[in-house]
């Protein structure tokens, strides 16, 4: 990966991320299931960067 591009792999924090963004998204689904879309791009992109598809 160069150096000059935006995304730094860091595999532990987007893992992290991705429990936050999962934790979040599953609260939401049961307090405001309307509202559950709003963590799906948190949550796939963080999935997407912890399996190193970034």
């Amino acid at each position: 990966m160069s150096r000059n591009e935006e995304y730094v792999e860091n595999r532990k924090r987007d893992w992290l991320l991705f429990a936050v963004s999962l934790v979040g998204t599953l609260a939401l689904l049961v307090i405001a299931p309307e509202w559950v879309w709003v963590g799906f791009p948190f949550l796939f992109t963080s999935l997407a960067g912890a399996l190193g598809r970034l």
